[in-house]
């Protein structure tokens, strides 16, 4: 089978105060003189091998190099990564192939290395194009920095560049925020935008800081950020197609996707996850590499030298039944603007999308929430019916979920 593969590179120089992904500073990490190690690749590379022998996969969909920070690989990592990995098996044609990367690390050679390995798409996070909110949270760049990096991949880059933004960092007016986008008028080859508002999680640097008042934080101008910035993005021409996903039409996050649409994808790396469905027996088996880097490479070689199974691997597996996967599938549909296919459910699980959303009573879900004018419905090219929420809509979908639940 063709499937998609997620690599995690869980590397920082130093993380930032929001972060509460897996990833360690550069203080921490493996190999010598503070450099990546090879062996951590030589592990990607292996267990990339393990999955694609036992489930039997014949090309690579889709992949994804995340982090951490990917781009912290030297130029001869990232070619020793990527072609490893093609060797292990090829890509499918057209497959889209991106790379994580922070402004703070772009350079020519950099760029020529994605470029020759086969990477077409690069994604960077800016985050603010203003320096005291990018202080104000630890964030280990500056507009400086920023605007150069984009000049050069303006220059030396040939293939596709998505950009993210957060909406509501401390320090940060409604002016700079707004002006920010004017330079996706400059850069042509960015054709798609993330826009997270900021979410606080508990016990990271900014909690704390919050919590003893050193930062003020308001929830709700993060939320009317949010909202200009929509705004803004769609009068340039870039299309809200998921909760948090903006692209000129066309250039929608493939890989992405593969999440949004509840498809089988691979997850290598410490940290990592991945999911495999199997919607004959209605169920997936779902895993997470374990957080230890070396206890990650050693069970890796000691897997890959033994039974070569990777139920052998260090990580947390489960089972996922019929029911989770069912209000997995809702809950991953109503994220994206084009909503939910009623073949497509029924094909999964046999039953009616409209009873089961509530959209074939009046007084169902679905329809009070038509008739509130936060949702539509309407008939695919194909025949079937779709069921969406729309652009008010999406901004309650937890509400939404809750009371689908």
């Amino acid at each position: 089978m063709d499937i998609s593969l997620y690599i995690h590179v869980p590397f920082c120089r130093k993380k930032c105060d929001y972060c509460d992904f897996f990833s360690v500073a550069q203080r921490d990490r493996v190999g010598k003189n503070n450099d990546l190690s090879d062996s951590y690749i030589s592990a990607l590379l292996a267990e990339s091998r393990l999955y694609a022998d036992f489930y039997g996969v014949s090309r690579w969909n889709t992949v994804y190099v995340g982090g951490g920070t990917p781009s912290l690989l030297s130029p001869s990592q990232v070619s020793a990564l990527l072609n490893g990995i093609q060797s292990v098996r090829p890509l499918a044609p057209g497959a889209e192939v991106t790379l994580e990367m922070n402004p703070d690390d772009v350079s020519r050679e950099f760029l020529s290395a994605c470029r020759a390995s086969g990477v077409n798409r690069l994604s960077m996070g800016i985050q603010a194009l203003d320096d005291r909110a990018l202080k104000a949270v630890n964030r280990g760049s500056s507009v400086e920095i920023i605007m150069k990096a984009l000049g050069l991949i303006h220059e030396c880059w040939k293939g596709r560049l998505s950009v993210d933004f957060i909406a509501g960092l401390p320090s940060h007016t409604y002016s700079s925020f707004s002006s920010q986008f004017e330079i996706l008028k400059s850069y042509p080859e960015i054709d798609h935008v993330s826009l997270y508002t900021l979410t606080i999680e508990e016990n990271t640097p900014l909690w704390k800081n919050i919590e003893e008042g050193k930062i003020r934080f308001s929830p709700e101008k993060a939320d009317k950020m949010w909202l200009k910035g929509r705004n803004i993005l769609e009068k340039l021409g870039f299309s809200h197609y998921e909760v948090s996903n903006f692209a000129r039409p066309g250039f929608e996050a493939r890989h992405n996707s593969v999440y949004w649409k509840q498809e089988s994808y691979i997850g290598v790396g410490a940290g990592a996850s991945g999911t495999v469905y199997d919607f004959a027996e209605k169920s997936a088996l779902r895993w997470t590499n374990t957080l230890s880097i070396p206890a990650y490479c050693a069970g890796v070689e000691k897997v890959f030298s033994s039974d070569k199974n990777p139920a052998s691997l260090k990580r947390k597996a489960e089972t996922i039944d019929e029911k989770t996967l069912e209000f997995e599938f809702l809950m991953l549909g109503f994220r994206q603007l084009c909503g939910v296919s009623s073949a497509d459910f029924e094909r999964r699980f046999g039953t009616s999308l409209a009873e089961r959303i509530g959209a074939s009573e009046p007084d169902g879900l679905f329809s009070v929430w038509k008739s509130r004018r936060f949702a539509l419905e309407k008939k695919s090219p194909a025949g079937d019916m779709v069921y969406a929420l729309n652009r008010r809509g999406i901004l309650l979908l937890n509400r939404f979920l809750e009371e689908l639940l």
